[in-house]
């Protein structure tokens, strides 16, 4: 048995590990002739702390400094595109022509970001033209996307969890961070809520809703144990970790347009609220996240598709007609559940945000309760990764 064992775990844990070692690097990496001492701790705040989830790089100087966001961003704006078109343009939509159109969508958005990241970047006593500088850093930038996007392909068909051990890193870095930076009586209060939140959310993760199901082509005592299972929130803490990303677009958009019209009373008003320290930038980003639950639930588990499929193999929910009826109750069942899952998701990380706002905490440990939200809702789905890769190893001989 011992000759049969694929040490596939293994070889996925290697290679994740791997990646890790090289993202590690990356973000360490200076821009060329950045100026590091002309960025202080002292301004970091719930704001810098949310761009160093997907980055990493609390101060954007580094030629990992975009992070997983752009990755992330065109992913999702793919994924919501390929959603509206529909199954039959799914089925022709080939998946080496939806790599390049994302790679490619992924390389406008990290330019974009580069572009508005390099207009605040302090540079040593430049010996050539600082918009030379600014050009470089702007390509250093992108190209650093560019690799974190394929090292998340490579890692999601070969090792383990996608771009998500990126994510996990950033997230263990700002804990650390916090841990040694504060004393334990300001890091009480935000300890109490991780746990909290942390035991809300692998609650939510473990509750299933069943919907029982009438299989024509199951005649035995299992025909009764035929159900459509539904989670309490239907996909967990992936608007929490995507807000993020969504957050930052109207920041990059106003803050594009400030580079034209950098004197404008307006822009500069709404680029200032746009901001996790402001109660409008705190109520925006609680408001994505809550749209984004509610889009993404309806995107990933389909309930139309679900209800044609149902029709389609003759199968039915018990009590409801196949069809069009179906198709509204499964509607409305999810409508619920997404509802009720955003608002817990909105209520959690509203009550950190909260505290900061009040003073009750300090704003580096706004988000420190969340942390734990991302922490959770990430390592699950890693740990039932890892328990099924485990698994084909130890049974892979009978195959």
């Amino acid at each position: 048995m011992k000759k049969n064992k694929t040490h596939e775990l293994r070889r996925r844990l290697l290679l994740t590990l791997l990646i890790l070692a090289i993202y590690m690097v990356g973000r360490s990496l200076l821009l060329y002739k950045v100026d590091p001492a002309a960025y202080q701790l002292e301004d970091l705040n719930s704001q810098n702390i949310l761009m160093s989830m997907l980055s990493g790089d609390r101060y954007q100087y580094t030629v990992f400094a975009l992070g997983i966001m752009p990755y992330i961003t065109s992913a999702m704006i793919m994924w919501i595109f390929m959603a509206m078109r529909g199954e039959e343009f799914r089925l022709r939509f080939s998946p080496q022509r939806l790599e390049r159109v994302t790679l490619l969508l992924m390389t406008v958005i990290a330019a974009a970001s580069a572009v508005s990241r390099a207009d605040s970047l302090v540079f040593k006593e430049p010996a050539m033209d600082v918009r030379i500088l600014k050009i470089i850093a702007v390509l250093e930038m992108t190209a650093g996307a560019v690799v974190i996007h394929k090292m998340a392909d490579v890692n999601k068909e070969k090792g383990i969890g996608g771009q998500t051990p990126m994510i996990l890193v950033n997230v263990l870095d700002n804990l650390a961070a916090a841990i040694q930076k504060f004393t334990w009586e300001e890091l009480r209060k935000p300890v109490m809520l991780c746990l909290i939140m942390a035991a809300v959310i692998l609650t939510m993760e473990h509750i299933l809703i069943r919907i029982p199901v009438q299989r024509v082509s199951i005649h035995n005592t299992y025909a009764d144990k035929s159900y459509i299972a539904l989670k309490l929130a239907p996909i967990g803490v992936m608007p929490v970790m995507f807000a993020v990303s969504f957050f930052t677009i109207p920041q990059l958009i106003v803050r594009f347009f400030l580079l034209f019209y950098e004197d404008s009373p307006f822009l500069q008003f709404i680029y200032g609220k746009l901001n996790l320290t402001t109660l409008q930038g705190a109520a925006v980003y609680l408001g994505i996240i809550f749209v984004l639950n509610m889009v993404f639930s309806f995107i990933m588990l389909t309930p139309g598709e679900m209800a044609q499929q149902l029709l389609k193999s003759g199968d039915s929910i018990v009590g409801i007609y196949a069809g069009k009826r179906t198709k509204r109750y499964l509607r409305r069942k999810l409508l619920l559940l997404t509802c009720f899952s955003g608002c817990v998701l909105c209520l959690l990380m509203g009550i950190s945000l909260g505290m900061s706002l009040r003073g009750e905490i300090s704003p580096e440990l706004a988000l420190f309760p969340a942390t734990a939200m991302i922490l959770t809702g990430i390592l699950c789905p890693l740990y039932r990764e890892v328990k099924a890769y485990r698994k084909f190893d130890s049974y892979a001989f009978f195959i």
